[in-house]
């Protein structure tokens, strides 16, 4: 199994208030998750590879984890939403 296959790449507009994350599943199934650090579920999703799309105006911590469920595999990216002041 190819590391390289379960890698997240997050990227965040500021602007449009979006989290826009790379991620190719490998399942029809597969969901995503965004915790924040107490781990508490503050969004979830289906993964709508290559490149899904999250609105997060309704984020208003700074500290998250991204996580994708695909079959078997669960893969996890912290990211953090920094404020524009």
């Amino acid at each position: 199994m190819a590391q390289q296959a379960h890698e997240i790449r997050v990227r965040i507009d500021q602007i449009e208030r979006l989290l826009m994350f790379d991620y190719e599943p490998g399942t029809t199934d597969a969901l995503f998750d965004i915790c924040d650090s107490q781990g508490h579920i503050v969004k979830t999703g289906d993964v709508r590879g290559p490149v899904t799309r999250v609105r997060i105006t309704d984020l208003d911590g700074e500290e998250y984890y991204l996580m994708v469920l695909d079959g078997e595999t669960s893969t996890v990216k912290p990211f953090q939403l920094r404020r524009v002041a």
